[in-house]
């Protein structure tokens, strides 16, 4: 069963509110419908049902919720807010900058954070539930050859051209002399402040990241949210208390203890970033170059190479392979590819790696990377050899799909469910409701 995903960040359908279905202790609200009803709008037409289909995977997510507290489920705030840095990190690179976003919904990125804590934690519990209900379900070739047999030739879907790519990137480190630089300014700073200058305006004069047109502020956040060194360094404060010069993978921070919040500080911080030049990305570059040709000459893999020295956390843990964020697989239609991407393998053949290329991340980094193209495919109609994977995983999809199914049925008649008779109508929420212990 499709999860509809909660924060959409959309901006709100406007419309009078009211409780459209209860489950259990928890009530379903029409402008819970209505949001995802216009967000689905804006993507494009709906069925016509398709008020129908967002209630009942709500009725869906509340019967898990249900279920998750009688047996106990955890979400961490840890958990809560890397998933929540994570969206707000995507959405900024959507708009270009923190700034544009916040100008754009009217409120600041804290305010932002702290209007979806719950809806992320009840995302999650969901996850976590529905992983615990399904387990480690599998699907055999069996029954992927199966799958693939029931659906009529003449309804295949045709399959556009497909690359998977690696890539190995390197961002410029600070060499000794620029790290002295930025934390001789950094000292200057600090006594600055101890001689009773504004924090705030520091901040905003010198800071090198986004919390600087708000002062420094990082809001109220768990020791989970911060790198160790900040964290080591910020919860040791005390409401009021100014840190000493704290070093960590970003640059050297000043930090300031505002309030304790239970397990949450509320900080502020200034950063004072190592200046990195061209003469800096010159030299990312001749080490791509060393290392390329050391691949080139087979004494080290692209994977290996990719898990040892790129920059990019995330592709480094797959051999380097870019994951669509779209899918969450590996492959990527031409028209999916962002233009750097795909200028950069438009010439490759299969197996073959890139000259050292400049890269730009969307933070604005500037670095350069090497890219392989790992595989390519032709347009065809969808065929069980050339599209295997992507079979099972529809096969997956079904089987576990079906299993969902089952379980809401059966805990639907374990649980009181009322649904406004404004849904009089909806096939599927009438047999819910035919199903619920009322």
């Amino acid at each position: 069963m499709t999860c509809l995903l909660l924060m959409p960040l959309i901006m709100q359908a406007q419309t009078v509110d009211k409780i459209v279905a209860q489950v259990g202790d928890k009530i379903i609200l029409m402008s819970e419908v209505e949001s995802y009803y216009y967000e689905a709008l804006q993507q494009g037409e709906v069925p016509e049902d398709y008020r129908c289909y967002i209630l009942q995977e709500l009725i869906s997510q509340k019967l898990m919720l249900i279920q998750a507290q009688k047996d106990s489920v955890e979400v961490t705030d840890g958990e809560v807010e890397d998933n929540i840095n994570n969206r707000i990190r995507y959405f900024e690179s959507l708009f270009g900058s923190q700034e544009k976003m916040e100008e754009f919904y009217g409120k600041s990125i804290q305010e932002i954070k702290e209007e979806f804590q719950d809806d992320v934690r009840n995302m999650l519990l969901v996850e976590k539930m529905r992983g615990n209900i399904l387990g480690t379900m599998s699907v055999s070739p069996n029954e992927v050859k199966s799958f693939y047999n029931t659906i009529p030739q003449d309804s295949l879907p045709y399959i556009n051209a497909e690359v998977e790519y690696a890539q190995l990137l390197l961002i410029p480190k600070a060499n000794a002399e620029q790290k002295k630089i930025a934390y001789d300014k950094a000292v200057d700073i600090l006594k600055r402040l101890r001689a009773g200058e504004d924090f705030c305006l520091l901040a905003e004069l010198y800071s090198k990241d986004g919390s600087k047109d708000n002062c420094g502020d990082l809001g109220c956040q768990t020791r989970e949210t911060f790198v160790t060194e900040f964290s080591a360094a910020a919860f040791k404060l005390q409401p009021g208390e100014i840190s000493e010069i704290v070093e960590t993978q970003f640059g050297y921070h000043i930090i300031k203890m505002e309030s304790r919040q239970g397990d949450k500080a509320c900080l502020r911080h200034i950063l004072i970033m190592p200046p990195v030049t061209n003469l800096n990305l010159v030299a990312a570059g001749k080490q791509m170059d060393s290392i390329r040709a050391e691949i080139m000459a087979g004494n080290i893999s692209f994977c290996d190479a990719a898990k040892k020295f790129s920059d990019d956390a995330e592709t480094a843990k797959t051999c380097g392979i870019v994951l669509n964020p779209q899918t969450g697989g590996s492959r990527f239609e031409i028209s999916e590819l962002a233009p750097d991407d795909y200028y950069s393998i438009e010439n490759l053949k299969e197996g073959e790696i890139s000259q050292v290329l400049p890269y730009t991340s969307a933070d604005g980094k500037k670095g350069v990377r090497i890219i392989m193209l790992n595989d390519q495919s032709q347009p065809h109609v969808m065929n069980l050899k050339d599209d295997y994977a992507r079979l099972q995983q529809f096969t997956q999809n079904k089987k576990e799909q079906e299993a969902m199914i089952e379980w809401i049925k059966s805990k639907a008649e374990r649980e009181y469910i009322r649904i406004d008779e404004s849904y009089t109508g909806c096939s599927t929420l009438e047999e819910m409701m035919n199903k619920a212990g009322n």
